[in-house]
């Protein structure tokens, strides 16, 4: 028997109900199927096509609709991929937590060890104290059991007249030990009068889990932190940043979503880094081989988003060994205080009791003053510089213990202050500097041992510090400066060091002692800060 073929049957082709004759045409008009008699009669002057055609045309409007599957099919796949991701994070974040729970309990075990030993430490200490007080007791109270014993004794079994010639050494004897017995003295010194002081506030709240949207990021501003490091081994420098959030609280993302690097203005090719965590949370390390100065554009992606663009300046090639000066002014009497402002240089000579101006190459414009007096702008050993944020000159005017606000054009705009040691007085003022964010002058004063701050009107605001070698306390500061980040610095003369403090004079930081070796200073005079780029 042979196999026989099953196919499937050919589709049977409609014929019209009004002519029988097949539907081999489209009206496009009235949007129907009709054969050849339909279209002489009915549909006349009507657009049509064939039905092989309409329908290829139909097929043809379909790409659209694959382009749409195809590329859901992607998104699809892209969710599934960030599925996993968030999975794989959770799990991540859920281990991180059980390591920290780990590490919380390892520091709280070691306190509890510390905790105990210190309790035994205070309970054995006391109970030796009171260990003594009763070793005394008792051999007091065995002392006076014999006293009174032989007393007793010697009543009992002596004839009354024998004991009583015996009377008065008795009494001798019994005042004599009662005397030698101080029972206030024997009272217990120790009390159970220690307790646990519980400090367990962190330990309701030991961490937050932090989601960053790309909305919330694109708000986030990155931020030089400190300043410049050279790396001589790799031959690279370091820079620390870190991404601010608007309300100034510090990001800390993780490391893999982070990418950084560096193009110099003009240059456009960017300079790579490898980014590190700091020992400060929220402050990452950069590192890369940065050999070119100039201003440099920070470009920081977290994730797929990349924050805005932040700038930096190297101010010199962190790698030339020798810098050789661009320019050499002569014939300056005593120059001490320097201040930029424009396109010139400003200089007091404390010898030649004036300030000069400089053009850019170090040529003499004019001078201001230059003879010593107590008029207006006439100095008595001028000292510190500054430039006001509209463009004003301030100048400590040491020996006439005063202030002077001259214009330009070495105009007198205001004087303030006098000998003494009260506000608006002064004792030989040395370092000045103004606040870029407040205006506020700060004045280095210096045999008042202290900072006398201003307003920028040049009246009293406060002032901090005193005598001493103790933090925040001066002996004879000299130079002063400020950062952008409202930070004061002060060359501590006779403490050999510089102080960091707030604009209220609480005390930050200090760095240095008296030497010649690294991290020692000599009677530090006069300090500036490259607050565009290496901080300090």
């Amino acid at each position: 028997m042979k196999d026989t073929a099953v196919s499937s049957p050919a589709p049977q082709e409609d014929t019209c109900n009004d002519h029988g004759k097949p539907l081999e045409l489209f009206c496009e008009a009235c949007n129907a199927v009709i054969c050849v008699n339909c279209l002489a009669h009915n549909h006349k002057h009507h657009e049509y096509n064939l039905v092989t055609d309409s329908c290829e045309s139909l097929r043809e409007c379909l790409s659209p609709v694959e382009g749409k599957k195809e590329a859901l099919k992607k998104v699809m796949s892209a969710i599934a991929e960030r599925e996993g991701e968030i999975r794989e994070r959770g799990e991540g974040v859920l281990e991180e937590i059980h390591e920290m729970v780990d590490d919380i309990i390892a520091v709280l075990r070691q306190s509890e060890r510390k905790l105990a030993e210190q309790a035994k430490r205070v309970t054995d200490a006391k109970l030796k104290v009171l260990s003594k007080q009763m070793n005394s007791a008792e051999k007091s109270f065995s002392l006076l059991e014999d006293v009174a014993n032989d007393v007793e004794q010697s009543l009992k079994v002596s004839i009354s007249q024998k004991v009583l010639r015996s009377k008065k050494q008795m009494m001798e004897r019994m005042s004599e030990v009662t005397a030698e017995i101080n029972v206030e003295e024997l009272h217990p010194k120790e009390k159970a009068d220690f307790v646990l002081s519980k400090d367990i506030k962190l330990l309701h709240h030991i961490g937050d889990i932090v989601t960053y949207s790309s909305t919330a990021l694109q708000q986030c501003r990155v931020k030089k932190v400190g300043c410049f490091e050279r790396q001589p081994e790799e031959k690279s420098i370091s820079l620390s940043l870190s991404i601010e959030a608007p309300d100034s609280s510090l990001l800390s993302v993780p490391l893999s979503s982070l990418r950084c690097s560096l193009v110099p203005a003009g240059r456009g090719k960017p300079i790579h880094t490898t980014i590190t965590t700091s020992t400060d949370p929220g402050v990452y390390r950069i590192q890369c081989n940065l050999s070119t100065s100039g201003y440099h554009t920070v470009k920081v992606q977290v994730y797929d988003v990349l924050l805005e663009d932040a700038s930096l300046v190297v101010p010199i090639n962190p790698y030339l060994k020798n810098i050789a000066p661009l320019h050499v002014v002569d014939e300056l009497k005593g120059p001490w205080g320097v201040a930029v402002s424009n396109n010139c240089v400003l200089v007091t000579e404390n010898l030649g009791q004036c300030i000069t101006i400089l053009d850019r190459e170090g040529k003499k414009v004019k001078s201001l003053g230059g003879v010593k007096g107590s008029g207006n702008v006439n100095f008595s050993f001028p000292r510190g510089l500054a430039i006001t944020p509209d463009k004003f000159i301030l100048v400590s005017d040491s020996d006439n213990h005063r202030v002077q606000k001259i214009s330009m054009d070495g105009y007198l705009i205001a004087s303030v202050g006098e000998k003494g040691n009260g506000p608006l007085q002064f004792n030989t003022p040395f370092g000045i500097a103004v606040s870029p964010r407040t205006g506020q002058v700060f004045i280095a004063d210096k045999i008042n041992h202290r900072i006398q701050v201003l307003n920028p009107d040049l009246t009293f605001s406060h002032s901090f510090g005193s005598e001493g070698s103790a933090n925040g306390q001066f002996s004879y500061p000299v130079g002063i400066a400020i950062d952008d980040q409202e930070f004061i610095y002060v060359t501590d003369f006779k403490n050999h060091r510089i102080q960091k403090l707030s604009s209220n004079g609480q005390f930050l930081d200090k760095f240095g002692i008296k030497g010649s070796g690294p991290g020692q200073l000599n009677g530090p005079h006069g300090i500036a800060i490259d607050t565009g780029a290496t901080g300090l």
